[in-house]
């Protein structure tokens, strides 16, 4: 049975949740933390997407920021970076800086589903976007076979962008 999922931006009042989907979706020494997501929500609500099943529950989320070009320092896609010290307002790159769902919702096309669902969500609302970027473990392959399969490529590694195990640097350009 296909699962029913409702959006909406994510609020302070949402770390809770937040950090429980964070902590069963990443190990400890790539978690973000609670001060992280919070001013995040603060700075770009517009970019933060939270993933409700129909009972209620906080099923996962997806947040971004704003970012004028791709950064040539790779410590600017780092877990914990300062989100205001790339986002910009008027940016037209959007840089998916996590998303993330319980382990439950996992499997079965939810994740494939809710990325492209929570991208459209963003867009509509920020409607200068141009181009998304990411990053990815190289390890994570069901994260990287939703991103193959929204049209994101790979354009470059960062070797030591995650504790024992290389990053991708992914980008997607509107037509």
């Amino acid at each position: 049975m296909k699962q029913v999922f409702s959006l909406r931006n994510a609020a302070s009042s949402d770390l809770c949740a937040v950090m429980n989907i964070e902590r069963a979706s990443f190990e400890p020494d790539i978690q973000e933390t609670e001060a992280v997501f919070r001013r995040r929500i603060e700075l770009f609500p517009e970019g933060f997407v939270l993933f409700t099943d129909s009972a209620g529950k906080t099923a996962g989320y997806l947040c971004s920021e704003l970012w004028s070009s791709i950064p040539e320092n790779p410590a600017d896609f780092s877990v914990g970076h300062d989100i205001s010290k790339m986002h910009r307002a008027d940016g037209k790159i959007l840089y998916i800086s996590s998303f993330a769902l319980l382990p439950e919702y996992r499997g079965c096309g939810n994740g494939a589903r809710l990325f492209s669902t929570g991208l459209s969500f963003i867009k509509k609302r920020i409607q200068s976007v141009q181009s998304m970027v990411l990053l990815v473990n190289e390890q994570w392959t069901g994260a990287r076979r939703i991103y193959d399969s929204y049209g994101f490529t790979r354009t470059a590694v960062l070797p030591d962008a995650f504790p024992h195990s290389a990053g991708i640097v992914m980008q997607f350009t509107s037509e």
